[in-house]
């Protein structure tokens, strides 16, 4: 969804909605609002390399003190075929940046009671340092 929003500058946020929740939908809506009033757009697609689930918590016992779903997440990302341009056209990703990296996010379900199965969003992400997968 972040890839299909920063490539089309007239796509809705809202939609991040649908994937993002907390700090993550925050943060997310941030920062391709910043691009897009730099005029910047993404072109190219991340990959996903690599996921390695951390933890598993179904409690639901107590939602409105925090007590919800929760599934913790190590995903390996590739951006190696993503390239982010100015308005004029020109790419202004730095030669030093990583093609690949780690991102810890923590996807919660606060509608677990009415959607167990569709109301899983990302709360959180943290990059990580350590060392990066191969990548695609």
């Amino acid at each position: 969804m972040v890839d299909q929003l920063r490539s089309n500058p007239a796509a809705d946020l809202k939609k991040l909605k649908s994937v993002a929740t907390s700090a993550q939908l925050n943060a997310v809506t941030t920062l391709i609002g910043r691009s897009r009033d730099e005029g910047q757009r993404q072109t190219g697609r991340t990959a996903i390399n690599e996921l390695k689930v951390q933890s598993v918590n179904l409690d639901n016992s107590d939602p409105k003190a925090g007590k919800i779903p929760t599934v913790v997440i190590d995903v390996c990302w590739d951006v190696s075929k993503v390239d982010v341009l100015d308005k004029s056209g020109k790419s202004i990703v730095s030669p030093d940046r990583p093609d690949t990296g780690w991102t810890r996010y923590t996807v919660a379900n606060y509608d677990y009671a009415a959607a167990p199965t569709g109301g899983w969003r990302v709360a959180t992400g943290q990059d990580l340092k350590k060392a990066p997968c191969a990548a695609s």
